[in-house]
């Protein structure tokens, strides 16, 4: 999946669009019971990276005015590919939120785990990312099981990895959240035990966004749910 998928204030183009319609990328709550079969393909943006340290993370500078500066210091050709995705994401944590929740660009765990501790409290905290038995960046039919269950209480922060030079992390306070921990078992025998976001308050995205043109709905008018990519991240605590 791209990394605009799950930018809730972009609108998805036509190419966008047609790329996605063979997949069930967004669905609906009430499809959260065993037997239900969605077409899905897991993916990951930076699984093999490391976060850069903590020290590091504080210096790098991470505005538009400062983009020249940034791309010399990680040795980016201005002109280049990469310079474009270090750009759009800059220009991303620069954005506020649609929701107006909480935000924050991490770039160390440091930085990750402090914000969610901050906004979730220290009792309790879990944790939880979407877990895939067998590698298969194909698109396949998947069959939700037996198990599906509510993850954390009223408050989570998730975390989305975003294209970058290194690990990227979008983190936001979701108040208007249900997470849920969903078993999966593919057309090829593969297991997923897959972390969904189902949005409750969808008034204040893009009315063209990604999500309304395929389910064929209005801003505000249903919750509005999706699977988190593997190197997603979900914390929450138990009430």
């Amino acid at each position: 999946m791209k990394s605009r998928t799950f930018a809730y204030k972009h609108a998805g183009t036509d190419e966008e669009l047609a790329a996605s319609s063979n997949a069930d990328i967004f669905f609906f709550e009430h499809q959260l019971k065993p037997g239900t079969k969605l077409k899905v393909q897991f993916s990951t943006t930076i699984r093999k990276a490391k976060f850069i340290p903590f020290s590091v993370a504080k210096t790098m500078p991470m505005s538009s005015k400062d983009l020249p500066q940034l791309l010399a210091r990680l040795s980016i050709t201005p002109t280049s590919a990469a310079a474009r995705v270090v750009n759009q994401t800059i220009n991303d944590c620069a954005t506020p939120s649609v929701s107006g929740e909480p935000e924050l660009c991490a770039a160390s765990l440091e930085q990750m785990v402090n914000f969610s501790l901050k906004k979730l409290g220290n009792d309790d905290i879990q944790v939880k990312s979407t877990q895939v038995e067998k590698v298969d960046r194909a698109i396949q039919e998947y069959t939700i099981q037996e198990g599906a269950e509510r993850f954390a209480g009223s408050k989570t922060v998730a975390c989305h990895a975003k294209n970058f030079a290194y690990p990227m992390f979008i983190c936001h306070a979701a108040a208007t959240t249900r997470a849920y921990s969903v078993p999966l078992v593919g057309a090829n025998g593969s297991k997923v035990n897959a972390m969904v976001a189902c949005h409750t308050n969808t008034a204040r995205w893009n009315p063209k966004n990604l999500a309304f043109q395929m389910l064929k709905v209005t801003p505000g008018s249903v919750p509005v749910c999706h699977f988190l990519p593997e190197d997603h991240i979900m914390w929450g605590t138990s009430k």
